[in-house]
Formats: structure tokens, sequence, C-alpha cells
């Protein structure tokens, strides 16, 4: 079995990501997720959080460290080097990854409108449309997926979050979402 940590901006994303990243592997995996309260506290924070990495398997360390961040309209190249250069002089036994979610993780649920309707229909009697543009472009897909549940009577919680990525197909979301297969690569290659 091995042993994820992930640094994250919050409670929806430790859920979701969670179960998709399970999902990427046939084997039984351990993650450690870190919240940091939004993603200008992720930047600050990370370094911190991945040292607690170190001695997190009874006085050993993960296999491998991944940081996850929204985009939030901000390019995803320059966010990632400034990641690197807040770390470029700390060594760690264990790979450290970062990624990049255009624009949210919520780009990523929306992928799947047949998740999203098992996790409605189940809830409220209602199924989903499909979203028929780029979700990779839309500027706040949180919003999107925020209106489409209203439309069925359900909230947008954590409990939601999770049920949608448990059910999601991640052929299909990476198939909608490009940026999709620099996660699930990244996740794979251990």
């Amino acid at each position: 079995m091995g042993t994820y940590g992930i640094v994250i901006e919050g409670q929806y994303d430790e859920v979701a990501l969670t179960e998709i990243i399970k999902k990427c592997f046939s084997m039984e995996v351990e993650i450690i997720p870190r919240k940091c309260g939004g993603k200008d506290k992720l930047i600050t924070r990370f370094p911190a959080y991945l040292e607690s990495f170190r001695y997190e398997k009874k006085g050993s360390h993960v296999d491998k460290a991944i940081v996850i961040r929204d985009a939030h309209g901000e390019d995803p190249e320059k966010i990632k080097e400034i990641m690197r250069g807040k770390i470029e002089k700390r060594n760690y036994p264990f790979k450290v990854k970062f990624i990049i979610i255009a624009q949210e993780l919520e780009a990523w649920l929306l992928a799947d409108e047949e998740a999203i309707s098992r996790v409605t229909v189940d809830r409220s009697g209602k199924p989903v449309p499909r979203v028929n543009e780029s979700l990779e472009s839309i500027p706040q897909p949180k919003q999107t997926l925020h209106k489409i549940l209203g439309e069925a009577r359900v909230a947008y919680t954590d409990g939601v979050a999770r049920e949608i990525a448990k059910e999601s197909d991640l052929d299909k979301i990476e198939y909608r979402c490009p940026r999709f297969r620099e996660f699930r690569q990244t996740v794979i290659d251990c």
C-alpha cells in the first residue's frame, strides 16, 4: 500500500480529490490530506506541510506528496514556478509534485453529468443536464455546479462533492478536461 500526502485548499478538495486519487489505483492507497484554508494560504503553508510528511508513516515519510491548487484564472505555469521557488533549497525523501487545476476542482466534477445525476436522482429524483462548454474555460465552475445542483434541488456540500467524485468516470473527466491527464499521470507515477 502506498502513502500519499496531499496539500489542498479546503474541505471540498479533500473529500473529492481523495476519492479521485483512490480511483486512479487498483490497489489500496493511504491518503494524508493537509488543508490550507484557501489558495493564498496554500502558497504560504505548503512547505511546512511537506515537512510534516517526513514523519507521517510511524516515523517514516510518505511515498509521494502532491500540492494541488486551483488556478482561479491565473497562469498555471507561473503558479508552479512560484511554488517550486518556495522549496528549491529543500530536499525531501519523497517526490513532490505540483498540480494546478484549471480553473477549479468543480470543472472536473462537471465533466460527468451522469455521475452528478446519480447523486441528484438519489437525493431529489431529478437528473441534471450536460454542460456543453469547455469546462476548463468556465471562469467559475463552482458557481455553475451550484446552479445545476440547485435546479435539481440539491445543495452543494462536501458530502455531495465526495459522492460526485466517487461516481465519476475518470476517462470522461480526462476527455473533457485535458489538464486532468497531467493530474492522473502524476498520481500513478510513483
